[in-house]
């Protein structure tokens, strides 16, 4: 099968999972792996304590939903349940695929497969697994595909619950604060707690607050990201983040990752961008191993630099530049000579890499810098 049809399938389950998880959806969404790659059999297990449970599946029968047996009787749900990927391209020639149920898989004649497990923020909620008649199986394709399908099935395996599950949004605009929320509710079948002020939020007692995520802004009631997250740690709240930016920067970017971040995505990405980036965080995917954050399009990636280490007078001085003023007047406002207010501002010009005041204030507006300065 062509590279090109491949990636569609994992899509078209996600959607088809979206749509109808119940056991008959799900095993019509499943019977798309088994039509198009070379599977035999697909199906979905949630974990539930020391076991698992069949929720649905597509192709030959193996297990009926429903079921459920210790987790420890079968390799193949072992692995992703300790949040591992597993493959076995030939399992008679596994010396580890040796668990009861490993047996009665050989038995009824299938030859090879792979397993993934389903995260809900830091945990394996449940797995996909895959089983084929090859005894060669080509894996990679299958687990792209399987991958692909991973956040819709995680939400899948979890809905029964998940509605005690809640999200939170601190935004300063309570108008966005309440869109972004209802984009949320209806990407994922959970509850939004929305704060504009920080007064509001250090009243909550966030100790007994457990959430799936986190959305804010670059900065929340005058608080840089980075200091706003760090502060949110501190007082237990450790769900992953995804930022928001309503102004796309390099400085920005800088914030959000120095805060521990887990994504980040321009507001002018849209809608459906947002949603899917919110369902990808809290199915585990993304909290914790993104180098990189994720952006709206390449034509709209802003190159990636460090925040200048700027002193608190440089940053002073850069504050009333911006504001038009001489350095006579600076001096002034500084209580400082006007000597030194220019010696100050050669040292912003280098740092910014400008060759004027006047560079120093674009370049540092471009960069989004002036955006978090008061």
């Amino acid at each position: 099968m062509g590279r090109g049809v491949a990636i569609s399938v994992g899509r078209a389950v996600s959607e088809r999972l979206e749509a109808d998880s119940s056991p008959a959806g799900i095993g019509e969404a499943l019977q798309l792996f088994c039509e198009h790659l070379d599977v035999a059999r697909v199906s979905l297990h949630a974990i539930d304590g020391d076991a698992f449970r069949v929720l649905g599946g597509a192709g030959g029968e193996i297990l009926a939903p429903g079921t459920m047996l210790p987790l420890n009787t079968s390799t193949q749900v072992l692995l992703p349940a300790q949040g591992e990927v597993f493959l076995s391209r030939n399992f008679r020639d596994d010396d580890a695929f040796d668990r009861p149920l490993d047996h009665l898989v050989m038995d009824m004649d299938y030859q090879s497969g792979c397993s993934i497990p389903l995260f809900l923020g830091a945990r394996p909620v449940g797995m996909l697994c895959a089983t084929s008649r090859n005894p060669d199986l080509d894996a990679e394709p299958v687990l792209h595909e399987l991958r692909e399908a991973s956040v819709a099935a995680a939400l899948a395996v979890h809905r029964p619950s998940v509605s005690d599950s809640r999200v939170l949004i601190c935004v300063d605009d309570d108008l966005l604060a309440n869109g972004i929320a209802r984009i949320v509710e209806r990407a994922v079948p959970m509850s939004a707690d929305i704060y504009s002020r920080a007064n509001d939020l250090a009243q909550t007692d966030l100790h007994q607050s457990s959430y799936e995520a986190i959305i804010c802004d670059t900065s929340f009631d005058g608080v840089p990201v980075d200091t706003f997250l760090a502060s949110l740690r501190s007082s237990g709240t450790n769900g992953p983040a995804l930022v928001l930016a309503t102004k796309d920067s390099a400085v920005s970017r800088s914030l959000a990752r120095s805060g521990g971040a887990a994504a980040y995505l321009a507001r002018s990405a849209g809608a459906e961008r947002l949603a899917s980036a919110v369902g990808t965080l809290i199915s585990g995917r993304a909290a914790g191993v993104v180098p990189r954050f994720p952006v709206p399009d390449d034509d709209d990636a802003v190159a990636e630099t460090e925040i200048p280490r700027l002193t608190g007078q440089e940053l002073r001085i850069l504050v009333l530049l911006d504001r038009g003023l001489l350095f006579k007047q600076i001096a002034r406002e500084l209580e400082i000579s006007e000597s030194t207010a220019k010696g100050y501002a050669r040292n912003l010009s280098v740092k910014l890499g400008a060759h004027s005041r006047s560079e120093a204030v674009y370049v540092a507006r471009s960069r989004g810098l002036l955006d978090f300065l008061p």
